[in-house]
């Protein structure tokens, strides 16, 4: 079964859309002695951004296996 074109579509914008999110110049805006919770602002965006990254894909493959 051949994933359909919107699926792919959205599957490679989410992975731009990380890449840049992940790219020096945004990451840098989190580069601070901020905490949240005890953990420092880098490691809560990272780890969070990851997530819902995680769960977009999920949705979006979820939806092309129906």
């Amino acid at each position: 079964m051949k994933m359909k074109k919107r699926h792919q579509q959205k599957l490679v914008v989410l992975s731009i859309l990380i890449f840049f999110l992940w790219n020096v110049p945004f990451i840098t805006i989190f580069d601070v002695d901020y905490q949240i919770m005890g953990f420092p602002a880098f490691y809560i965006f990272i780890f969070v951004s990851w997530f819902i990254a995680v769960i977009v894909s999920y949705i979006i493959l979820r939806k092309y296996y129906e």
